[in-house]
């Protein structure tokens, strides 16, 4: 397995497999049209196809700002999943931003939603690459989320600017400590 990273345009030969995904991984709370982060790219916005010699196996996009990568999506293929892939999409994202600070966030555990065991699930998968708890969450959506990074030291000012750089109707996010 070895993990090949690709920018998206409308043009991908990956683009319905994309737009499949995008809409079959996330729920329509947290759904952004593929179109709309092409269109986001011209801002701090990088999207990657992700695929294993010509198979393709996902997708991720990542925010960038200063001295951070935030994930703001990664999205593996049904029949691909846990089957390492996320994990080799996290070393490419290492790879690719070597100098930044990595961050990512995901929906924060909740014993009363029905896909609490799929959240603890992401949660354990982001500790076992390498993320580590910085006490944020952070709201938006109407969702609530919570915040890891690589460093041991989070910069939270920094953060905030990041997410004022998102521009999506509607994205308004607060935030939290437990």
């Amino acid at each position: 397995m070895k993990l090949h990273m690709e920018r998206v345009t409308e043009n991908s030969k990956y683009w319905n497999e994309i737009n499949v995904l995008a809409k079959e991984a996330f729920p329509p709370e947290e759904y952004i049209a593929p179109s709309k982060l092409v269109e986001m790219t011209e801002d701090n916005v990088d999207f990657w196809a992700l695929s294993d010699h010509e198979l393709f196996v996902g997708f991720m996009v990542v925010l960038t700002y200063k001295n951070m990568a935030y994930l703001f999506f990664l999205a593996i293929q049904p029949a691909h999943r846990s089957k390492g892939y996320g994990s080799l999409a996290i070393e490419a994202l290492k790879n690719a931003y070597p100098k930044k600070e990595l961050l990512v966030d995901f929906e924060k555990l909740d014993d009363h939603a029905a896909n609490n065991e799929q959240r603890k699930k992401r949660r354990n998968f982001y500790l076992r690459n390498g993320y580590k708890e910085t006490g944020l969450f952070v709201s938006y959506m109407g969702v609530d989320y919570e915040v890891f990074s690589m460093e041991d030291k989070f910069n939270y000012d920094d953060f905030k600017e990041l997410m004022k750089t998102i521009r999506i109707e509607g994205f308004n996010p607060r935030y939290f400590y437990k």
